[in-house]
Formats: structure tokens, C-alpha cells, sequence
């Protein structure tokens, strides 16, 4: 079998293409880049899963005619977009021949930072592209539950899964007690919010700690944080983000609308304790350390200071990560992705799902 991911950059939902493609190693997987976005690399380049890269043009035009010529060229089973850029771009194309695959990664109309307008935009051409699509592939149960909402047939679950093997790299210490997060400075990953805790746990709690953004972003989003006693540590080599991680004793998650982010299961497979600001997708996934408000995000982060209650943490994030595996994610996709070459597509969602918060 063959397949062709199209996504917008090589930088965010990347890792997740990655995993899919090395937990599906019996699959053909291709690449083809629309880079709207590619000044947000995140350095991994691409793996020797991915047979071949290909660069589409940016022009949305050109784009559509290069992706034509590509799927003319490879013939592939199944066109598996990423995103909401790209999967906008393949469904509009109205490619004929292979079945289309959507992910959307966080649906577009998620965005918290738009207009009621623009989010009522965004849902509408979302609602008309479901009869271009022939299967969601869906990382959270909170995106299986948005995508029956907007009227798809055929939605199967495809967790994320960090691409290190879960073990407890990270220990316990108070001098220094650091707290961490990873990726870009923008609004959906919430600066503002992690810095509303960082005050609350200095000025109401008294907790001193090293706080550190480990990524880059937007300028004024990279100013703030550095003027509030935030380090960032700009794109950093995988290796050096990894052992940047197991040096921390805490990991903060403050993203405002999120897929099912990998940042957050390598955390968690370091040994890392997981502090994670409550939304619908990590609820839906069970991340541990989950909380609701700012208050008791930073409750969270002074409870763990204590050791016991950090090693106990600790064993729940490396547990959690140990129930995101390749096989599991492999299966799962070969599953979905057979089902849609073949025929009809199976029931891959389970029948009963944790509650998915709104």
C-alpha cells in the first residue's frame, strides 16, 4: 500500500507524520509539503520512513496543479492530509483516484483567538468539505466527537505517541525546581497563561523555581516572557530538547486549543510530572496532572515539590506514555488505512468514551 501525506510545513504536525509513518513500517508513506509555514521547522527534517519529499509550490493555484501531478506520478492508495491548511488545499482539489484521509490536528474553528465571524467561517467550510473526505483520522476522542458533530461517516482513533521510549530519565530535587514547556511562542500554546500562572505561584504561593520556554516564536510573545523571568531557549537539536526535559522536575502545558500534543506524552515518557491546563483534547486523552485553573495549575506545581507526591507523579506520566505505543498507533492505522483502500471503512471508534469536555 501506498500512501501520500501532504502537510503544510515540516515543522509541527510533523512529528506526528513521522510516528505514524515509523509505526506503520509495511506502508509506501510519501511526503509532499505545502510550506505556508515553514519558518516554524521544528529541525527534525524528515526520516528514512518517508520514501520521498516533495515541495509544493505556495501559490494556492500552483499548489493544487503540482499536488495533481504528484498523485499522477505515484498512483498512491490513499492521500492522507494533515491540518487544516492542507486539508483544505487536497479537499478543494477534488483529487480523483485515491481516498482522502483528514487530520485535522485541532479543527480550525478550536482557535480562540478568532472572531465569532471567522470561527463561524471556519466551521461552515469545514461542514461543506465532509463529503470530500473519506475518513477522519482523529488523535483525541475530544477530535472524534468534533468530527461527528460536523456530519463524518467514517472517523477512526489514531492516538499520538511520543517517539522515545517511555523511562524515568527525570529526578527529583527542589534546588533548583524547574519548570518547563516546549514549543512555539504563539498564542495557541498560551504564553499569556503560563505566565499567569508563573505569578500566581510566585506571588501567592511563594514558590521559586527556574521557569523556561523551550522553543521560539513570536517576537513580542519572546519579549514578555523574557522580561517576566521566563528563559527561552530558542529551536534546540532533538537530543538537546530531550536532555533539556529529563533535567526539569516539571512540565507545564498551557496550550488554549491543541490536538493531542507530542510535547506533552515526552514529557511524560522522561518521567517528567505532568501539569496540564484543562481543555478538551487533554481531558478526553486522560493526561495526568490536568487542572482547571490557574490556581490549581499552580496548587499542582507546589504539591509536587514534595517527594512523594513528584514520584508519584512521575510513575503516572511514564504509565500514561506506556499506553500510547507504536503498535498501538500501527495498528490502529493500518487498520484505518486498509479499510478505506479496500472498501468500506470499519468501525474503529470505540462505543464508549471518557467524558469530552465541550
Amino acid at each position: 500500500m501506498r500512501v501520500l501525506h501532504v502537510t503544510e510545513s515540516l515543522g509541527g504536525v510533523m512529528s506526528s507524520v513521522l510516528a505514524m509513518a515509523e509505526a506503520t513500517p509495511g506502508i509506501d508513506h510519501h511526503l509532499a509539503v505545502w510550506p505556508l509555514r515553514s519558518h516554524f521547522s521544528t529541525g527534525d527534517d524528515w526520516r528514512s520512513e518517508i520514501a520521498s519529499l516533495t515541495r509544493l509550490p505556495r501559490n494556492p493555484v500552483s499548489a493544487s496543479v503540482a499536488l495533481r501531478r504528484r498523485v499522477r506520478e505515484l498512483f498512491p492508495d490513499v492521500v492522507h492530509t494533515h491540518s487544516s491548511y492542507a486539508g483544505l488545499l487536497v479537499r478543494g482539489t477534488g483529487l480523483s483516484g485515491p481516498r482522502v484521509a483528514y487530520s485535522p490536528h485541532c479543527f480550525g474553528f478550536e482557535r480562540r483567538d478568532a472572531g465569532g465571524l471567522m470561527t463561524a467561517l471556519v466551521t461552515a467550510t469545514e461542514r461543506r468539505l465532509v463529503r470530500h473526505t473519506d475518513l477522519v483520522v482523529a488523535v483525541s476522542p475530544h477530535e472524534v466527537e468534533l468530527a461527528t458533530r460536523l456530519g463524518h461517516q467514517s472517523v477512526a482513533y489514531v492516538p499520538n505517541r511520543p517517539l522515545v521510549a517511555a523511562q524515568p530519565m527525570a529526578a527529583h530535587r527542589t534546588r533548583p525546581w524547574h519548570v518547563v514547556t516546549v514549543g512555539r511562542v504563539t498564542a495557541q500554546k498560551d504564553w499569556r497563561y503560563f505566565l499567569h500562572v508563573k505569578r500566581y505561584a510566585e506571588e501567592v504561593l511563594g514558590i521559586e523555581a527556574v521557569w523556561e520556554w523551550l522553543g521560539a516564536g513570536d517576537p513580542d510573545g519572546e519579549d514578555a516572557l523574557v522580561e517576566a523571568g521566563v528563559r527561552v531557549s530558542g529551536w534546540l537539536p532533538r537530543a538537546d530538547l530531550l536532555r533539556r526535559l529529563a533535567d526539569a522536575q516539571v512540565y507545564l502545558h498551557t496550550a488554549a486549543w491543541e490536538g493531542a500534543p507530542i510535547s506533552v506524552l515526552e514529557a511524560a515518557a522522561v518521567g517528567l510530572p505532568l501539569v496540564v491546563r484543562a481543555i478538551g483534547p487533554t481531558t478526553s486523552t486522560r493526561a495526568p496532572g490536568t487542572r482547571g485553573s490557574v490556581a490549581e495549575i499552580a496548587e499542582r506545581i507546589a504539591a509536587l515539590r514534595a517527594e512523594g507526591a513528584w514520584v508519584f507523579a512521575r510513575n503516572e506520566s511514564l504509565a500514561w506514555a506506556r499506553e500510547h505505543t507504536g503498535h498501538v498507533q500501527g495498528d490502529l492505522l493500518q487498520a484505518a488505512y486498509v479499510g478505506l483502500a479496500e472498501g468500506p471503512v470499519p468501525d474503529l471508534v470505540p462505543q464508549e468514551w471518557p467524558e469530552v469536555a465541550s
